[in-house]
């Protein structure tokens, strides 16, 4: 073989090797990486939501199972620069976190044009983190137990029915941290005023404290409490199961486990997450989550099916009822409150 030749074929192969680099790179980059939770959640994704999002925008999607605090590590040990994901979906909690910290851009609104039918107060400053989901968090009872339903969060303190009857969540849970904010502010200063938090909470000692909405709900099935710290999904499901139980959502406000979603500052794959966030966004996919998880919906759009109504009871015109919280401010305080409700609510 001739230099020449031998050039030629070094050549053309190296060009080959290029184009075939090239074509996996933009394979890997119009794969969208959607995160989630297991179970019932993942099964949904995986057999509904995906599928026709794959179908409809030609964009291959990997759904990656897993919890907020797994991903927040994982973001911070990849760095800012080089973050997994192009979006995450995680609580307000957290992901207030990962924005004090410079991981998110604003959603542009040219590329999520459903964020103009979202109701204003699930958006954060210049759409920096968008609540797509919302579970609404109230009180639930059960109804063969309790003579005189709750009205009011105050109604724990002087309902006597309510002593030693009430489910609280462990602080570990942002629902436990987030009665405590609101407590804080029913009874003090502000939602930051823990000392009159803690004061009024330990006057409802003893009280068990669970880790998930599932366990708060067996509680209640068993009887071995006739109140509850609940959201309003979980009140649902356990009423389908024959449960004697009612959700209510206190005068005072309620508050809510929210699915807060982030575009990535240097994520990549940014159109298509955009395009998967805007179909989240969208009234017809909305609607099928409140079908299946009960879910409020965020999009002024969307109605809750007439069969679901007496159910389903917050929809799109509540959410202004439902409290949000300073997080960035909170979580500054979050570890010697922590450590405070572990000593004295033992």
């Amino acid at each position: 073989m001739s230099e020449l030749t031998r050039r030629a074929v070094m050549g053309g192969g190296l060009a080959a090797g290029l184009l075939a680099g090239q074509r996996l790179a933009m394979a890997q980059q119009q794969e969208l990486i959607v995160n989630g939770y297991g179970g019932s959640w993942e099964q949904f994704w995986r057999q509904k939501i995906l599928p026709a999002f794959e179908r409809e925008s030609g964009i291959k999607t990997r759904y990656d199972t897993g919890l907020a605090r797994t991903w927040t590590a994982n973001f911070r040990a990849a760095g800012v620069e080089k973050p997994p994901y192009p979006f995450i979906m995680m609580n307000e909690i957290f992901a207030a976190l990962l924005r004090a910290e410079g991981y998110f851009d604003p959603w542009p609104e040219s590329l999520v044009p459903n964020l103009a039918d979202v109701d204003s107060s699930v958006k954060l400053a210049n759409n920096n983190g968008v609540f797509g989901l919302i579970s609404p968090i109230g009180l639930a009872y059960r109804k063969d137990m309790v003579k005189t339903p709750p009205k009011s969060w105050k109604d724990l303190w002087t309902n006597r029915e309510f002593k030693g009857q009430l489910g609280m969540y462990q602080l570990a849970n942002s629902a436990g941290y987030m009665f405590l904010m609101l407590i804080s502010k029913i009874y003090g200063s502000g939602a930051l005023d823990f000392d009159a938090g803690f004061r009024e909470i330990e006057k409802l000692k003893p009280f068990p404290q669970v880790d998930f909405s599932g366990t708060m709900g067996q509680l209640l099935v068993r009887g071995e409490i006739s109140v509850a710290i609940l959201d309003m999904p979980e009140t649902v499901r356990l009423k389908r199961g024959g449960a004697p139980v009612e959700f209510v959502a206190p005068e005072e406000g309620m508050f809510m486990f929210e699915q807060s979603f982030n575009l990535l500052k240097h994520g990549g794959n940014r159109e298509a997450a955009c395009k998967y966030f805007n179909y989240v966004l969208r009234p017809d996919i909305q609607a099928q989550c409140v079908s299946e998880f009960f879910l409020t919906p965020v999009n002024r759009k969307v109605q809750v099916p007439e069969a679901l109504r007496k159910e389903v009871t917050i929809g799109v015109a509540d959410i202004p009822k439902i409290l949000k919280w300073d997080w960035q401010a909170a979580n500054a305080q979050r570890d010697t409150v922590t450590e405070r409700w572990n000593r004295v609510m033992r």
